[in-house]
């Protein structure tokens, strides 16, 4: 039988003997390069100067504190997109719910609380001479849409963005954070939607009323010094008195600060940075706020303070002596159109046949 040969033969083991010798120093190398890497990470060396435990939170605590934005370079090419710290951001939040939101809850409680006061010491205010059984037109069936379509857009805007300015503080403890997220989404809906509505019905009513509420200087300060009556004699007034011009005013040009800050944000698409976003959000928020205050008198007056007012913007007329009582000088224009009340003298009548019974 003929001897198997070995797998290898003398030659290639030596071959393999002399490769092994010169690549094992080598490995050896980089093995001991590869434990020093580790440790090197595992044991950073720390800035000079720099004592803290966490390097990485005193880097970014020390880029927001400086003054103004961080930008840097960027491929993204959108307003904003070079700001690596936001830093106005956070002075915007901190301004928002530090002074903002106890300010404007402030007001308002002082609102409601010298309303309730005033209601106290006055009581509703009575026609002095009774009704009278005669009425006379005092707003178009257009000027009672337009008002009213106004009205109820500015209850609900009003209602929806204190939702959301306030809602944090007052509706969480009531409902719960999941309640409260379900309130504000819906309130955030119809805030957003409503708002560009707001701005036609607005235009619409101040082309309607504007121009009877041209101010007359010398009737309007006589009325002021006077409080429209409530401090001293009767006080003489047009149309709409000093009062009701001055909300109109506000109203119109407040609203419109409102609307244009509100287009703003409401539509982000035309270039607006962060910093156009935080100021027209303060302009929006603080002329919201002192709309919502004042409007609480005006809807006070106009509903519960004065008997027959209400029932003006209702109907559209009013009682003749309640229009000499507070529009004097109006009512002079117009008195020869006043009309029996519908209904009055049917009743007179049957209060007639009952007294002589």
């Amino acid at each position: 039988m003929l001897p198997v040969e070995p797998l290898q033969s003398d030659s290639n083991r030596q071959r393999v003997r002399a490769v092994t010798v010169r690549t094992l120093p080598m490995m050896m190398v980089c093995l001991l390069l590869a434990v020093f890497q580790v440790q090197a990470a595992d044991t950073p060396t720390k800035p000079a100067g720099l004592i803290s435990t966490s390097p990485g939170a005193e880097l970014w605590r020390e880029v927001r504190q400086r003054d103004g934005d961080v930008t840097g370079t960027t491929q993204v090419r959108s307003p904003g997109a070079d700001v690596l710290v936001n830093v106005s951001g956070q002075a915007w939040r901190e301004y928002r719910m530090e002074e903002l939101i106890p300010k404007a809850s402030v007001a308002i409680l002082i609102v409601l609380v010298v309303i309730v006061v005033f209601r106290l010491l006055r009581g509703r205010i009575r026609i002095e001479g009774g009704r009278s059984g005669l009425r006379v037109l005092r707003f178009t069936t257009n000027q009672r849409i337009a008002h009213w379509a106004t009205a109820i857009l500015f209850v609900t805007l009003g209602l929806t963005g204190l939702t959301l300015l306030l809602g944090r503080n007052l509706l969480i403890p009531v409902f719960g954070a999941e309640g409260f997220s379900m309130i504000a989404g819906a309130a955030k809906f119809l805030h957003d939607y409503l708002g560009p509505v707001f701005m036609f019905a607005l235009v619409w009513l101040f082309i309607l009323f504007v121009r009877d509420n041209v101010p007359s200087p010398k009737i309007d300060l006589q009325w002021l010094l006077k409080g429209g009556g409530m401090f001293g004699k009767h006080v003489h007034a047009p149309r709409y008195n000093a009062g009701e011009k001055l909300w109109f005013w506000l109203a119109s040009i407040g609203g419109l600060a409102v609307i244009i800050s509100g287009l703003v944000l409401d539509f982000p698409i035309f270039g607006q940075t962060r910093a156009t976003m935080e100021f027209y959000h303060w302009v929006h928020s603080v002329s919201a706020v002192i709309l919502i205050v004042v409007s609480f008198g005006h809807i006070y007056m106009g509903t519960a303070a004065l008997e027959g007012t209400f029932e003006v913007m209702q109907t559209g007329y009013c009682d003749s002596n309640w229009a000499r009582e507070h529009h004097d000088l109006w009512y002079e224009e117009v008195k020869d159109s006043a009309e029996p009340v519908p209904g009055q003298q049917a009743r007179t009548r049957r209060e007639e046949s009952t007294g002589a019974a």
